[in-house]
């Protein structure tokens, strides 16, 4: 068989998919297990990886600056068959991830010690954040090279091998993790310290799988070529990228405004906040798969003029993505009990999560939306409008009514809560628009 006709059997949604959702599935588990660990051990230490939580996302989503343009235009050129294209992609996105990567170390370093006290936490709340921060941010570098790495395996339709990577990086963190936490051979507790080593030290085993696994495939990354490689596929990849990136780098910068809203009703709040959010991680697993594939598989079937065959698999795709996170957030609600008692004993923690595990299953399906449309939308190379779109409802909605319901009308950190699923469903719904007016398709790179 050619590597035309595998690349081609590579992309049908089922070998992109599967993948991708157990590696969602593994990082979402070793995110919880990072909680629930930390939970035996203090819930200020839980409280203060809910507020690190989302600048450590921020930090990758700036990582996905290089990986998002590397991805869509690495799947279109494949499609078209334009490989020398794809392979001068892959090495400019290379180099620009060092680069990139080393900024944000630095700015994470520097975010923990000069960032951390406007949020106003409790003094041990915030000691903990710094000592994550310090140690898991100085490495965000590696987490760079690690994202544009997988990015280019998964657009050769490699998507196993990120699998197989987070499986056992996820298996060292969670022994690190118990070493760190639970005295095994009478080692002393490391706390939020050795928590935070456990992850960095599983991260780089993981990039340096990848490495190896790069290597060894069909893939072609001459680093050597760094300097021959035109200016133009640099640049290309920055404003694609920097277009992609923007949609999620609002939504993350509206996260970390909210969370101070959250920070302001108290620590039991914010714990409630940080658990249903790692719990409800595992209910739109499954559509954030079949988003993530479809945008591969979109940009390949645009390479190749397949419009009318993606038009309508994506909205496939949704539907099922949705009927999905529904039953899957539901199930969660009805197992509440035994799942918020391995995290917490606090009745006012477990009241609180409760009822946010119940309102997120209004909240979730409106993700779904969001997860499969503006991806196939990036995919297809129509980026700027969800930027547009998403910027004007995540602070005209999400962070306007999370003040509104949250704390000026007093409905607390549930308030918050259907605020975000305000902001998912009306932007969702504009998504789900464009996608049907195939607007998009005059944007193939």
């Amino acid at each position: 068989m050619s590597e035309k006709q595998n690349i081609h059997r590579r992309m049908t949604i089922t070998a992109l998919a599967w993948p991708i959702l157990i590696e969602i599935l593994l990082r979402t588990a070793l995110g919880t297990s990072d909680v629930f660990m930390l939970s035996s051990f203090s819930d200020k230490a839980v409280s203060a990886v809910g507020v690190i939580t989302q600048i450590t996302f921020f930090l990758i989503i700036i990582s996905s600056f290089i990986s998002s343009g590397t991805g869509i235009l690495i799947a279109q050129y494949n499609g078209a068959e334009r490989h020398k294209e794809s392979i001068d992609v892959g090495v400019a996105s290379i180099a620009l991830s060092i680069v990139v990567g080393l900024c944000l170390s630095i700015i994470a370093v520097l975010g923990a010690l000069y960032l951390l006290p406007y949020y106003g936490l409790e003094s041990q709340v915030e000691g903990y954040a710094r000592e994550y921060l310090v140690i898991a941010g100085a490495m965000t570098f590696n987490v760079t090279i690690g994202i544009v790495l997988t990015t280019i395996l998964r657009s050769y339709g490699h998507s196993r091998s990120p699998m197989l990577v987070n499986l056992i990086s996820g298996v060292i963190n969670i022994l690190g993790n118990y070493i760190a936490l639970y005295q095994p051979f009478g080692i002393p507790v490391f706390g939020v310290t050795g928590v935070a080593v456990a992850t960095v030290v599983s991260q780089l085993i993981g990039t340096l799988l990848l490495i190896i696994i790069v290597k060894r495939s069909s893939i072609e990354l001459p680093l050597r070529n760094m300097k021959t490689v035109p200016k133009s596929v640099y640049s290309k990849i920055l404003k694609i990228g920097g277009m992609n990136a923007g949609e999620m780098l609002s939504y993350n910068l509206a996260q970390i405004y909210i969370v101070y809203f959250i920070v302001q009703m108290g620590t039991s709040a914010l714990a409630a906040f940080t658990y249903a959010q790692n719990i409800g991680r595992f209910s739109f697993a499954f559509a954030l798969a079949i988003g993530q594939a479809a945008q591969i598989q979109t940009g390949y079937y645009i390479g190749r003029g397949w419009v009318d065959s993606i038009l309508k698999r994506v909205q496939i795709y949704y539907a099922v993505g949705f009927v999905a996170s529904t039953l899957i957030t539901t199930l969660i609600y009805l197992c509440r009990e035994p799942i918020l008692d391995a995290f917490t004993q606090q009745p006012e923690i477990l009241s609180l999560t409760a009822s946010l595990l119940l309102g997120a299953i209004l909240l979730e399906a409106g993700r779904v939306f969001n997860l499969v449309f503006i991806s196939a939308l990036k995919g297809a190379g129509d980026v700027k409008f969800p930027v547009q779109i998403g910027i004007l409802s995540m602070w005209g909605l999400g962070v306007a009514f999370s003040y509104l319901w949250g704390i000026h009308w007093g409905y607390g950190v549930f308030g918050v809560w259907m605020a975000f699923a305000l902001d998912e469903w009306v932007r969702g719904i504009i998504m789900a628009c464009r996608w049907r007016s195939k607007a998009w398709t005059k944007f193939k790179f």
